[in-house]
């Protein structure tokens, strides 16, 4: 896991309050010690808990935070050894720190990118304290140097010795000397760019080792997007460009087995945030942008504004402390418009109370950085005044704009809580500005009708185990799946809608079709497909990142069910669908078998077999006595009843077929042959106790 991706905020989310509860501590401890600096066990406290805070956060992959606590426990050390001369600035900046930490950890658990530049400052300003040196963007840009490489950066056909690597690259770092020089003097700076980047570029072709290939082969890659002018030849570059000397002289000196032992990954990332800044694509920075998944790294404007402004101090609590008291504010404007309204008769003064309420709220969402709704509240404000003035006439009309506006004002305080200073509207079918709020709102009815739907299909398969495979359980389940479908159509979602269609098709063609028994295995892989779409659903309804990846899941299983990709409906299907609805008969899936079917079972498909088996099973069973003409209707269900008994042991397709049994395919034969003899034994009592019956 990357500094820049979405962390799993569900791992977060285990350790949210235990984290939040030791700052706690910690800023407690703090406090202590600043009024009895005397008593320095409290600043050890301190310590200790920035410490914990640091292993946990570095055990959930929170890099950019665990920096940030490490530099805290370093200052918090330094102020117990009196190292610290402006105790009370590093006193400011250690609080702040504990302050603000908790509000940016509630960020990434709300699924938010984690964006551990907006950490910077306050990490220079711990490190300052000390006396240390701040530290760049770049020792928090993490790509991901374990990516494989490209063809274009493929090593020798056949590895090389070390003796012919050293000797061939101590070679190539007299010419990397000799245009590095030159380019630093700058004379003939274009020639000299591109000299490097050929020499870059042949130590990849020559170099076994692939930590070191991968630094050669993107210091070329910036070189020739240099020599391209993608970006300045920066005295920062220049420095960088330097080192890779240093690694040309080391592989020269200590071969390829010194870049096993201490790979240059800090260089590498260097060079990589250089292409990532880039403004253009020129030279091979689209390669390199791609290979190593740049363009994710760097948080957008609004992404940075809104990690900026969760820790400016317009969190979640504040918000929810404010907003609950400007609601109240509301409330109490819109019962004094509704009471106006119900008495038109009433003196309008009745409302100067109101006016004060509403210039109190409007400052209030000034200072909250509100800027839309602190104008319509300031609008109302003249609006209600020129009422009481007399400029304007008090109509119904008039009070219900107001009334309107204040709603408007409400549902936007509701999305920046929400929000926690992110964006505030979302795009709507029309064009026209959604509240994100309100949208958010709609997307969670239409998640909320998906989960409710498939629960119902859940429920369809489990009814179909429980009743002995009782088909007519899953009537509902391809017009479930359907529904469910289009819920994933409607947030424009790709992928689920076609796996859910893979399913339908499954349940048309096998299930409801073909009338098959899956058998334990396919029962197994079709609940691993249920589960990972369930798991889906319930993670788009939470807000969970990294859902997509469960997908792979669904793909699998469906591959392994043999529906995917989604195969069309078979002609036999479509051409006679109310066919597939008649009792299961042993002989009729031979037809419609899986390609693993033997080709001879076609053909035998096609014969009568059927009528065969209640005349072979006759034969064996005793003759029924002649009975009068009025009680044949009576032997009609006597003389079936050992029919089915026989008929799936002559004609029950073989194990194999598809993964599919039939329903005998789990009956021993000596219980079969036991059943028999029950079943005829029967038909002697049966055959007894008939005549006198009649």
């Amino acid at each position: 896991m990357r500094l820049s991706e979405d962390i799993d905020f569900t791992t977060l989310t285990w350790v949210k309050g235990e984290l939040d509860e030791t700052l706690k501590q910690a800023r407690h401890a703090l406090e202590a010690y600043v009024e009895d600096p005397q008593d320095s066990s409290q600043m050890r406290f301190c310590a200790t808990y920035l410490h914990q805070v640091h292993g946990t956060l570095r055990m959930v992959e929170l890099y950019g935070a665990a920096m940030v606590t490490e530099e805290m426990e370093r200052l918090s050390t330094a102020l117990l050894e009196g190292e610290v001369k402006e105790r009370d600035e590093a006193y400011a900046v250690l609080m702040r720190g504990i302050v603000q930490l908790p509000d940016y950890l509630e960020r990434l658990q709300s699924g938010h990118k984690d964006i551990p530049i907006v950490l910077l400052p306050l990490l220079n300003e711990l490190r300052a304290s000390r006396g240390e040196k701040s530290l760049s963007e770049s020792v928090l840009f993490t790509p991901d140097l374990s990516r494989a490489l490209p063809e274009s950066a493929k090593g020798p056909d056949l590895p090389m010795p070390d003796l012919e690597v050293r000797q061939f690259a101590e070679k190539q770092r007299s010419q990397f000397q000799l245009a590095l020089l030159n380019w630093f003097k700058g004379q003939d700076i274009d020639a000299n760019i591109a000299k490097i980047s050929d020499v870059c570029d042949q130590l990849v072709a020559h170099t076994n080792q692939e930590e070191a290939r991968r630094l050669f082969w993107v210091a070329a890659g910036v070189m020739e997007a240099l020599r391209a002018k993608a970006f300045e030849p920066s005295q920062q570059l220049k420095q960088t460009i330097g080192k890779v000397e240093r690694e040309i002289k080391r592989l020269a000196d200590a071969g390829e087995s010194s870049f096993r032992v201490d790979p240059p990954r800090d260089l590498t990332r260097n060079l990589l945030y250089f292409v990532a800044h880039a403004p253009t694509e020129h030279g091979r920075i689209g390669e390199l942008r791609e290979v190593f998944r740049l363009n994710a790294l760097l948080p957008s404007e609004e992404e940075l504004a809104h990690a900026q402004g969760v820790l400016s101090g317009h969190n979640r609590a504040l918000l929810d402390t404010v907003s609950a008291a400007i609601k109240d504010d509301l409330m109490r404007v819109k019962d004094a418009l509704d009471l106006h309204l119900r008495n038109p008769d009433a003196d309008i003064a009745t409302l100067q109370p109101q006016v004060e309420v509403l210039d109190r709220v409007g400052d209030t969402l000034g200072m909250l950085g509100l800027g839309v709704a602190r104008r319509v509240i300031q609008d109302q404000h003249d609006a209600v005044s020129d009422m009481l003035n007399g400029s304007r006439e008090a109509t119904e009309s008039a009070l219900l704009d107001v009334a309107g506006a204040l709603l408007y004002v409400e549902a936007s305080l509701d999305d920046q809580v929400q929000g926690m200073g992110g964006e505030k509207t979302a795009p709507a079918g029309d064009g026209r500005p959604l509240p994100m709020a309100e949208g958010q709102k709609v997307l969670d009815a239409v998640v909320k009708e998906a989960q409710s739907n498939f629960a119902q299909v859940k429920q369809c398969f489990v009814a179909f185990v429980e009743s002995s495979w009782d088909h007519a359980q899953l009537t509902d389940v391809p017009r479930l799946l359907e529904e469910v479908a289009g819920a994933f159509r409607i947030m424009e979602l790709d992928e689920p809608p076609q796996y859910l269609a893979a399913v339908r098709r499954f349940t048309e063609i096998e299930l409801l079709g073909r009338k098959r028994v899956p058998n334990g295995q396919q029962m197994d892989t079709l609940a691993d497909v249920l589960a990972s779409l369930e798991y889906f659903i319930e993670a788009l309804r939470e807000h969970r990142p990294k859902r997509d990846t469960v997908l792979q899941t669904t793909r699998d299983s469906l591959e392994s069910l043999g529906y995917w990709p989604i195969p069309d409906l078979p002609a036999d299907l479509q051409a006679a669908p109310a066919e597939a609805s008649a009792p299961v008969e042993a002989p009729e899936p031979a037809p419609v078998e899986m390609p693993a079917a033997p080709a001879a079972a076609a053909p035998q498909a096609s014969e009568p077999a059927a009528p065969a088996a209640p005349a072979e099973t006759k034969t064996e069973a005793p003759t029924p006595t002649p009975a009068p003409e009025p009680a044949a209707s009576t032997e009609v269900p006597v003389a079936p009843t050992p029919a089915p008994v026989s008929a799936p042991a002559a004609a029950a397709p073989p194990p194999g077929h598809g993964g599919f049994e039939g329903a005998a395919d789990d009956i021993d034969d000596e219980i079969r042959e036991v059943f028999i003899e029950e079943v005829e034994e029967e038909i002697n009592n049966l055959e007894e106790l008939l005549p006198a019956w009649k």
